[in-house]
């Protein structure tokens, strides 16, 4: 496999491929695998309205209400939130409402021996899962410009290896597609931006899979080196906590980042890409070749 095709669509019919030419490293190949199993066991893409920051359609009213709804709808078959959100700036709130999800869904795929999910409908996780991800939805408005791929439907098993760790990086380019953050919780970026009150454990990049991300940004040197020096201030601050997990100094599991699959191929500028990606709201397809 050399490519990864993303095509996206819209309410006209019309739709708008990106080409990636895919890295050639010791990680790449576990990934291809991963999505090929997604795909061979013909899992949907999870979320197909994923595309942040590039539309208008993802917008604050859009995510607050589906937020709500999404919480409602849990509350119905059993009460977990009680809450609602009425302004999506509400950090606190937000890692509120996370730290629920967090509790209650467990660790990848521990919800499948939660008897939280027995005698419940098809639905109830789906809910609770999405509830997550708006949460994160909320965070990232008006902020990184991006489209996430992602199959929820799959197992979560693989870990990176040391060699893997290697090919971390903190800096985002436009137009490249990365592996995505896969466990459930918050990594050590995450934990060291938010200042999260109620998170109750720390979950940094242990396991990949099929998801991926796509940046439509490129990061400054001088970006990256205030985001690197905030967690290394972190983890000196909170050091005995990250012991008291099993996280020691130099651990390469508290490695931050992610790892780059793959570069945009196309012949438009980067000002030609955003305007037509704010055309499309739907992601159709994502094809290996």
């Amino acid at each position: 496999m050399e490519y990864a095709t993303l095509r996206l669509t819209n309410n006209q019919s019309k739709f708008f491929d990106l080409k990636f030419k895919l890295n050639k490293n010791t990680f790449t190949d576990k990934w291809i695998e991963c999505v090929l199993n997604a795909q061979r066991k013909k899992y949907p893409i999870s979320e197909p309205w994923a595309i942040y920051n590039l539309n208008n359609d993802m917008n604050p009213e859009f995510i607050r209400k589906n937020l709500n709804r999404l919480m409602k709808e849990v509350d119905k078959e059993q009460v977990l939130f009680n809450l609602e959100l009425v302004d999506i700036n509400d950090q606190k709130m937000l890692n509120k409402i996370h730290a629920i999800f967090e509790e209650n869904h467990g660790k990848l795929d521990e919800w499948k021996l939660n008897p939280l999910f027995q005698n419940k409908s098809d639905s109830f996780r789906k809910n609770l899962s999405e509830i997550n991800q708006f949460v994160h939805a909320c965070e990232v408005i008006g902020g990184s410009k991006k489209i996430r791929i992602a199959w929820f439907n799959i197992p979560k098993e693989k870990k990176f290896t040391n060699d893997d760790y290697k090919l971390f990086t903190n800096k985002r380019n436009f137009g490249s597609l990365y592996h995505m953050y896969c466990d459930v919780g918050k990594p050590l970026e995450d934990l060291a931006v938010d200042n999260d009150d109620h998170h109750h454990d720390i979950v940094p990049h242990l396991h990949f899979s099929s998801d991926c991300v796509v940046h439509f940004q490129t990061d400054t040197d001088d970006d990256v080196k205030k985001m690197e020096e905030n967690i290394e201030s972190y983890k000196i601050a909170n050091k005995d906590f990250l012991n008291s997990k099993g996280y020691f100094e130099n651990d390469p599991r508290l490695t931050t980042g992610r790892i780059e699959l793959g570069k945009l191929e196309t012949e438009l500028t980067q000002e030609q890409i955003l305007n037509e990606l704010k055309n499309y709201n739907h992601i159709q397809n994502f094809i290996l070749t």
